[in-house]
């Protein structure tokens, strides 16, 4: 299964369509019994959810349960990543994990140096993997332009963010897992058109034609944005947050749901977007 589990909503609020807020722990604790159950091997953190890291350190620890761990570097701290890493082991409970990542490419552009670090932090075996979580598509060509040391990178993907798709055959020839989020648009595409703000004007008619796309082939949203990732050959991993347990059960019931579904990526470029005020979260009105 591609699917590898966000955790944000375990350490923070977050999201336009979670009115629950933050995941109880010992909600999260049955999250992971089930998301092992299903055969998720991978769940993705950082030092930035709130207190994500160390309910995820709790909960791994009393249900017994291993995961594949990746978690991510933090701007707007004076430890350098040699040393954060540490902390990050710490509240996670274990020794290893499986991939550590830039949170975002301006901690890069600030301290270049820090690259040696993760360098270190591989070679340790602290991390069997280094990378970045990116936003722009510019980032993603400086990294291979340049040969930056890189195995993964996290990437926004969905039927209307589809930037990035270009480099995704170059990425992949250099041996760079591609790692892609937000294939929900923070749950953008299960609000009813007609209840979004002004703001999302320019995307309402889309979001009715994803609609009655889903309807045409008997699959809810969620599994038409599933099938949007999951049947791209070069994407190694759909980082999904959930908000419940059911809301998990209900992404896994997805997937399963793809599986039987083909539909020509043509169909999907036409629901492409190129306003960054709504493809990119941060920009949206609050």
């Amino acid at each position: 299964m591609k699917l590898c589990l966000g955790t944000v909503q375990f350490g923070l609020d977050y999201g336009i369509n979670n009115a629950r807020g933050k995941v109880p722990a010992d909600e999260v604790s049955r999250i992971l019994k089930f998301a092992g159950d299903s055969g998720i091997d991978m769940l993705d953190t950082a030092g930035a959810y709130g207190d994500s890291e160390s309910v995820l350190g709790e909960a791994m620890a009393k249900i017994g349960e291993e995961f594949r761990i990746i978690t991510k570097y933090p701007a707007n701290t004076e430890i350098r990543p040699l040393q954060r890493i540490d902390a990050s082991l710490s509240q996670l409970k274990i020794e290893r994990i499986y991939g550590y990542l830039f949170h975002n490419y301006s901690i890069f552009c600030e301290r270049r140096d820090y690259i040696d670090d993760f360098v270190k932090i591989k070679e340790s075996g602290k991390s069997e993997r280094i990378g970045f979580s990116l936003y722009y598509p510019s980032e993603a060509e400086y990294i291979l332009k340049n040969s930056v040391p890189c195995d993964i990178v996290q990437i926004p993907y969905s039927i209307f963010d589809q930037r990035f798709a270009y480099l995704f055959p170059e990425l992949k020839a250099r041996g760079i897992d591609i790692h892609v989020r937000s294939i929900f648009l923070q749950g953008l595409f299960f609000m009813a058109p007609e209840k979004l703000d002004a703001g999302f004007d320019s995307v309402k008619s889309k979001l009715t034609e994803i609609n009655r796309l889903a309807e045409a082939h008997s699959i809810n949203i969620a599994a038409l944005c599933l099938a949007f990732a999951h049947h791209n050959p070069d994407i190694s991993y759909i980082v999904i947050g959930v908000d419940s347990l059911d809301n998990l059960k209900s992404n896994v019931d997805s997937c399963e749901m793809i599986k039987t579904v083909d539909i020509p990526y043509d169909v999907f470029e036409g629901f492409a977007v190129g306003d960054e005020n709504i493809i990119l979260p941060f920009n949206w009105r609050r």
